[in-house]
This record gives C-alpha cells, sequence and structure tokens, in this order.
C-alpha cells in the first residue's frame, strides 16, 4: 500500500513540475498568436513528467512556436495571384486606424487598432469577444496587428475561416495586408467589419 501511495506521489509530483515548464510555451503561444501551440506545450509538458524530460519538451515547443511565428509574420511576397495592397508604414501610436462591426452580435462597436493588436474569437482573452453561442467563431479565430508598421489581418487557423469582403478565404497563418475601407468577415457575412479612421 506505501509503494502504490508512492508512486501516485511520484506521478503527481513530476505532472506538476512538467506543468509549470509547460507555462512557458503556454504565455509564449498566446503571446505570439499561436495558442494552440502554445496549449500543446502545457498538456505535453505536464504528460512528459520527469524534469529534464519536460525540460526538453517544453524547449521543443518554445523552439516550434517561435519559428512558426516568424514563418507567419515574415513578410510574404511574390507568387501567384494579384499583389496584395501595400500602406505606407506609419506608428501604431498615430495610426488612426479602428475596428467597426457592421454586422453581427457586435454590431456598432468600435475597436481602437492599437500597438497590441487585435485579436477576434471567443475566448476571454480576445480583445473582440463574441458570444460563447456564436455559430462559425473560433476561441482564436483571427487577429489583427503591425508587422514592421503595417496593418495586417491573420486567420489563426479557425475552423470556419476568415474572408476577405470579396470572399476571398484567408490562408491559416498568412499575413494579409490591410488599410482603410478593408472589409472582412469571419465565417460569413453575417460577422462583417470594416477598418476605418478615426
Amino acid at each position: 500500500m506505501e509503494e502504490l501511495l508512492a508512486v501516485i506521489i511520484y506521478i503527481g509530483v513530476t505532472a506538476v513540475i512538467g506543468c509549470l515548464w509547460g507555462l512557458i510555451p503556454f504565455f509564449l503561444g498566446r503571446h505570439r498568436y499561436r495558442p494552440n501551440m502554445g496549449r500543446l506545450g502545457l498538456i505535453w509538458c505536464g504528460a512528459a513528467g520527469p524534469f529534464m524530460l519536460a525540460f526538453f519538451v517544453m524547449l521543443g515547443f518554445v523552439v516550434a512556436i517561435l519559428v512558426s511565428g516568424r514563418d507567419a509574420r515574415g513578410p510574404q511576397r511574390g507568387g501567384g495571384g494579384a499583389a496584395a495592397p501595400y500602406y505606407p508604414a506609419e506608428p501604431a501610436s498615430r495610426s488612426g486606424l479602428a475596428l467597426n462591426c457592421l454586422a453581427g452580435p457586435l454590431k456598432g462597436q468600435t475597436y481602437p487598432l492599437n500597438t497590441g493588436g487585435l485579436m477576434l474569437g471567443r475566448d476571454t482573452d480576445c480583445t473582440v469577444r463574441f458570444p460563447q453561442d456564436t455559430a462559425g467563431v473560433s476561441r482564436h479565430h483571427c487577429a489583427l496587428r503591425w508587422q514592421q508598421g503595417v496593418p495586417v489581418l491573420v486567420d489563426l487557423g479557425s475552423a470556419y475561416g476568415t474572408y476577405m469582403g470579396d470572399g476571398r478565404r484567408l490562408p491559416p497563418n498568412y499575413p494579409m495586408n490591410i488599410g482603410p475601407g478593408t472589409r472582412f468577415y469571419l465565417s460569413s457575412p453575417g460577422n462583417l467589419f470594416q477598418v476605418t479612421v478615426i
């Protein structure tokens, strides 16, 4: 009986230590707009258990998040189709841009596009938060952020997609340049937004 209790205590302690290591990729994933990868890092570190194994699992997820973040944020020029419009860089603090909701449960709301960007979805950490029962909107659906002084829209791997106003679906983790007048929607035109000047 004592041996069984010792094994249970050992498993519990190592899982807690692993989860503590897992907090690093968890928060890094949220900061780098990779929340799902961050959650996986937390789970795998907790499951890895023994101190050194959890440490190496944590390092692997940190590297994966940083590399995938660099790929998604890097400039993407060329390729097929028309080139994305280019808007001159201006500091976020003086951008004067905002996001207006034109249709959906947030209709009439305005969100300033500041240096921290905006994350849209149903999760409590989203700056543009939809009601939990909103059909077609993921917990972390898409984000508006600044890339080298240019505002971009990025789909965060949502299940039902992020679409430009003309119906083009954004590939996951591909930054699309946006500017005043840009319209986009989450899953359907019923969740429509427009970037405006304030």
